[in-house]
């Protein structure tokens, strides 16, 4: 009977020490923005995240004052789909997203956009301590969003247009739900008028999806 109590007690033990590790490995999209480095969103000190996010839960407001003395606003905040968006000053914003790789472990996705006017995003990969991971995605260029099939009916050189579209300015998002990456294409601000009244036509106005797959996100069809 001493042998049976004792094993079930391991048993409870183990199972207890299970529990707590995967509750401190998985850690939820508000610990992991409240308590990551400084470095990785300067213009929030982690005593602003928090309280952003604190005001936010006790329905006082969802705004705070950056170190800039500006106020920052928190857009989304998506605990069910792990996903958060915060409006750090009036012309950039940061986005954080908990993604699942096929082996079940935890990634930490960053997307920061810049609108200098023109709306330009980066994207970053984190393991759960915060060491930058090669996740791979190729950024798509203005040129991705041209229709090679209007070429045939507009009487344009697709050398220029090629020439034209050379700078790019993408803006990233996390899809809210899904892991998806949506790419907005905003390439066409950048032109003069008399250009991007010859561009226009052949350029599709949609935005491109990317599926996270494996170590690496594919453009969808």
């Amino acid at each position: 009977m001493k042998k049976l109590q004792r094993k079930t007690n391991n048993f409870v033990l183990i199972c207890c020490l299970i529990w707590t590790s995967q509750t401190l490995t998985a850690q939820t999209i508000e610990k992991y923005y409240v308590n990551m480095q400084d470095v990785l969103n300067p213009t929030l000190s982690k005593q602003n995240r928090l309280e952003l996010l604190e005001y936010h839960k006790a329905g006082q407001g969802d705004s705070i004052v950056n170190r800039l003395g500006n106020k920052a606003y928190l857009l989304s905040f998506d605990t069910i789909n792990q996903r958060l968006v915060v409006r750090n000053t009036a012309s950039s914003s940061f986005e954080m997203k908990i993604l699942i790789l096929n082996d079940s472990t935890q990634t930490i996705g960053i997307i920061r956009t810049v609108c200098g006017p023109i709306c330009q995003s980066t994207v970053e990969f984190y393991d759960t301590v915060w060491n930058l991971i090669p996740i791979q995605f190729n950024m798509p260029k203005a040129i991705d969003w041209v229709d090679n099939g209007a070429f045939t009916t507009e009487n344009v050189d697709r050398k220029w247009v090629e020439n034209v579209l050379e700078n790019s300015f993408i803006s990233l998002s996390f899809d809210s739900k899904n892991q998806l990456i949506i790419a907005k294409n905003n390439s066409l601000e950048f032109l003069s008028e008399a250009d991007r009244k010859l561009i226009s036509p052949l350029v599709v106005d949609k935005k491109l999806l990317f599926r996270l797959e494996g170590r690496k996100w594919i453009l969808e069809p």
